[in-house]
């Protein structure tokens, strides 16, 4: 069974069903509603808006309607119509009497519009035997492709256009047998009124006046504490905030069972039903015109659309028209699934109907052209088939090679799996020891040749003889320069081999030596004539140079280069002797 999605654009909401198309017992698969964007639609007609585009979109994905096939039912004032009666005439042959006609029907010029027509009664008996009573409907093209261009821009295939109150008798007409009942498809700011009786649309009509006042009176009247319409709404469908009667005085077959917590909100409870007194005039007036020309008068009616969301509406219209009102939720006919709930289906009737009879406002030629668009996307598909199996038939050959090839791949990639745990701990030891040689280098790069002052001054302390005086200290990055005194040339080369054993010098050598006389003085009493006393001794400079940067942690200090070494062993014993 092909599935449609029946969309109805309001000013407040936009509804969506996906159902099945022109079944006899339809089946609704989904449903969906969401806040239809500010100024996008004016008396039916469109206007190009990508808010409207996107919140459809998101209501299809949402919601996971697929279905590509759409339909939209629409309500507008702009949309004529007219009841007619043809003399007897076989089906196929009704429209071109309608067309051969139409001036008659309509003394307007129709070029610029779209034409179609609803089977309401074929007469059986009576003066009107064979005769059939025929709606006549018209749009303008330009209200037609505004839904088009919609649907093109949601990626959806229009499938057909209906108008509203078409989809209400469709979706009703079973409700009525013999007694006459009044449906009433109240929205914003216009009332839907039709009357169906022995499944057959006996009157319609539509009216300017819907809830938006009772609406916008909610959110002004201090009382409800609320400012804005969407709160006010909100509000309406959880709080009975209207008066079940327009004036106190009125007999209310329907109590009033909302209790009011003082007399202000008493007051602003019929403030907002007053402001329903144009409507409910207005449908009271299409009834005293029902009753007047038929023996059998309205007996019942039902709310749909938003008017079924407002709390105490029906007990309102059940005291002021005298009729009993109910909201209406439940339609013969149509698999309605328990798990959905039944509460919502009010809202839903027009998309429903739409799906059954639509007048298809669509022309003959573009549903020609979307038959055949159909068709050459089933040719696609058919050549599409052809050419998979002709490549399965080449693609056998190769099969067994392929399979082998699978089976090789399997392999490798069961080695893959088990060699990957080794190659992770590689690829951690190889990030590791990168790591390791950036600290290091980082930590070289601090170091300093005289870091190593503090324990080359420790070392002399430690093995420098106590008959060796050091005259003089300094000391660069590099080197540092002492010079010494000592007794002998013995005890200098001693030195000299002592501080090359020291673990913070690289190497060590002698930058000069002298031997040194100097007279000592005596006693005042001594003789002139005695000799004088001479003390020696040796002053020699040495140079010490601290290992530079560079040299590695546990590497032994004292290791030198044999060149190095035996070229300050030579200077030295040449200075020495």
């Amino acid at each position: 069974m092909a599935k449609v999605v029946s969309i109805e654009v309001g000013y407040s909401f936009i509804k969506l069903c996906e159902m099945d198309y022109k079944a006899k017992t339809p089946r609704v698969y989904r449903f969906a509603m969401a806040p239809t964007p500010l100024n996008v639609i004016e008396d039916g007609y469109l206007k190009e808006s990508a808010g409207l585009r996107t919140a459809i979109k998101e209501a299809l994905y949402r919601n996971k309607i697929k279905t590509k096939r759409a339909i939209f039912t629409v309500a507008s004032s702009k949309i004529i119509n007219r009841e007619v009666t043809l003399p007897p005439v076989k089906p196929n042959m009704m429209e071109s009497m309608i067309k051969a006609n139409l001036k008659d029907y309509f003394p307007i010029d129709l070029s610029d519009h779209e034409i179609s027509h609803v089977v309401l009664e074929t007469f059986k008996d009576g003066e009107n035997a064979g005769r059939t009573r025929v709606l006549l409907v018209a749009a303008e093209k330009a209200l037609v492709a505004s839904y088009e261009a919609l649907a093109q821009s949601c990626g959806l295939t229009l499938v057909d256009l209906d108008y509203v109150g078409n989809s209400i008798y469709q979706a009703v007409k079973k409700e009525a047998n013999k007694t006459p009942s009044m449906i009433l498809k109240i929205e914003e700011n216009q009332t839907i009124i039709t009357v169906v009786r022995n499944n057959n649309m006996m009157l319609q009509r539509s009216v300017n006046y819907g809830i938006d006042e009772a609406i916008h009176e909610v959110a002004a009247n201090p009382a409800f504490d609320v400012i804005e319409d969407n709160d006010a709404w909100q509000l309406i469908k959880r709080r009975c905030c209207i008066k079940v009667t327009l004036d106190s005085d009125t007999k209310a077959v329907e109590p009033d069972t909302e209790q009011d917590d003082d007399m202000e909100i008493a007051q602003a409870r019929m403030n907002v039903a007053r402001t329903l007194a144009p409507l409910i005039n207005s449908i009271s007036r299409v009834v005293d015109f029902y009753n007047s020309r038929n023996s059998e008068h309205i007996e019942q009616a039902y709310i749909m659309g938003m008017g079924g969301d407002m709390s105490g509406l029906s007990k309102l219209l059940t005291n002021e028209l005298g009729i009993k009102t109910n909201v209406f939720r439940k339609l013969e006919g149509i698999v309605w699934h328990p798990s959905m709930g039944d509460g919502d289906l009010f809202n839903y009737v027009a998309c429903i109907g739409a799906t059954m009879a639509p007048v298809s406002f669509i022309s003959g030629e573009k549903q020609q052209k979307q038959k055949q668009e159909s068709n050459s996307k089933s040719l696609a598909v058919l050549l599409g088939v052809f050419f998979v199996v002709a490549s399965a038939a080449l693609a056998a050959n190769g099969y067994i090679t392929y399979q082998s090839e699978v089976e090789e791949q399997k392999r490798l990639q069961g080695l893959e799996s088990t060699y990957l745990p080794a190659e992770q701990i590689y690829l951690r030891y190889n990030a590791m020891t990168t790591l390791y040689q950036d600290v290091l280098m980082g930590h070289l790069m601090t170091n300093r040749p005289n870091d190593n002052i503090l324990n080359f001054l420790g070392e002399l302390e430690e093995k420098l003889p106590a008959d060796v005086s050091v005259l003089e200290f300094s000391s660069d990055d590099d080197q540092a320069v002492l010079r010494m005194q000592v007794a002998d040339k013995d005890t200098a080369a001693g030195v000299i081999q002592n501080l090359r054993g020291f673990a913070s010098l690289q190497y060590v050598s002698m930058s000069s030596m002298q031997e040194v006389e100097e007279e000592i003085e005596g006693e005042e009493e001594r003789d002139d004539q005695e000799e004088a006393e001479v003390r020696r001794y040796v002053e020699f400079g040495v140079i010490c140079t601290y290992y530079p940067n560079g040299y590695l942690p546990g590497q032994d200090p004292t290791a030198q280069t044999g060149t190095d070494t035996q070229a300050a062993d030579q200077q030295a014993e040449g200075q020495v002797e």
